[in-house]
């Protein structure tokens, strides 16, 4: 196994630090797709900063730039205790084509790192070789981040490097210089249980490890992404990947499952948890339950995925760190309180009422 990578990650009033032997960190996501969402999600911002067990980070996915206002990572920052995370490649424009301005891109990233962003996800892995072997999916991409970087090499029929490894000399420079965190995105993660694992996604994965320890290697700390959609054992397989990595991973999901419509938030805490038993994960992205339903997550569902993210957590780190001074602290309550209710001041409860065993 290669050495473990810890990464720590700045926050307007503290660091993070992640990765293996870590608290296993929670990271909420907000976004607009059009102006007229800044402000609702703004609000969501203030009510996860309101949270009493919030996310340690919260994600900027806006694909818009608010001109007259401020963009919502700094929100983040100003308004939140929250470190706040970005994926560049969002806020850049685009020709009908789908070309990306390189120059652009750097420009970008570059005013987030140096605006406080303390984890940038970036997708340098599309290639043509990897497009070649999504081919032959069911569903070859489903990143959001990595299908407008594959749709830009495309566009200029991969003739040229992806735009991100054109221009990642400089901004490996800003984020050694700015303390940012880099996130390698996983562009070719499984859109589906029956893709995961498949030669895509271990080709990809071969090509983080290597940029991984390029990046780091350069004084700057980096995380994978990984692995999307996958069946349990599937996850298991994946993980002695991961895991041999030794850098931090971050799964997007893993969702376990393909018919937990509408309960993402369910499924994805499930796969988290599947995976973190295994080592392999160190950032929860909190999924919500509109995850598949094309719907816009309202306040109430992104904290209830923060919750179901936070529940997988607190089990991972009762295996993988053996914490369990949080459940001692219930039990223990529960114990000297003759009531499985905690807070409540008097034996019993309206469910059992006096058939109580306590």
């Amino acid at each position: 196994m290669n050495a473990r990578h810890i990464v720590r990650i700045l926050a307007p009033s503290l660091s993070l630090d992640a990765g293996p032997g870590c608290r296993t960190l929670v990271m909420a996501l907000v976004g607009a797709s059009h102006l007229r969402q800044i402000e609702d999600q703004a609000r969501k911002i203030r009510a996860l900063a309101a949270l009493p067990n919030g996310p340690e980070i919260i994600s900027d996915l806006s694909l818009v730039r608010p001109k007259a206002e401020s963009p919502l990572w700094r929100r983040v920052l100003q308004e939140t205790s929250a470190a706040a995370a970005c994926l560049p490649v969002y806020s850049v424009s685009r020709t009908d084509e789908g070309r990306i301005d390189p120059s652009e891109l750097l420009d970008v990233a570059i005013e987030q790192m140096e605006g406080g962003v303390g984890l940038l996800t970036i997708h340098p892995t599309p290639s043509r070789k990897i497009q070649e072997l999504a081919g032959r999916r069911l569903v070859p991409c489903t990143s959001r981040g990595g299908g407008l970087i594959i749709s830009d090499a495309g566009s200029r029929n991969w003739k040229e490097e992806n735009a991100y490894l054109q221009i990642l000399p400089q901004l490996v420079a800003h984020a050694r210089r700015n303390g940012t965190v880099l996130s390698l995105g996983a562009s070719y993660r499984a859109a589906n249980i029956f893709d995961s694992g498949d030669a895509a996604q271990v080709a990809e994965i071969e090509v983080q490890a290597q940029l991984a320890s390029d990046i780091s290697s350069q004084g700057v700390g980096v995380i994978i992404e990984s692995p999307g959609h996958a069946r349990p054992k599937d996850i298991k397989r994946l993980a002695g990947l991961l895991r041999s990595t030794g850098f931090p991973i971050m799964p997007l999901g893993p969702i376990p499952t393909d018919t937990a419509i509408g309960q993402d938030h369910i499924s994805s805490a499930i796969g988290a948890t599947l995976l973190g038993l295994e080592g392999c994960a160190h950032i929860l992205a909190a999924v919500t339950r509109e995850e598949h339903t094309g719907g816009i997550p309202s306040v109430e569902s992104t904290i209830e995925a923060v919750a179901a993210a936070r529940v997988a957590a607190r089990v991972i780190d009762l295996d993988q760190l053996d914490d369990d001074k949080p459940d001692l602290a219930v039990a223990s309550a529960r114990s000297s309180g003759r009531t499985c209710v905690v807070g409540k001041n008097n034996r019993g409860c309206d469910r059992c009422a006096k058939a109580c065993p306590l």
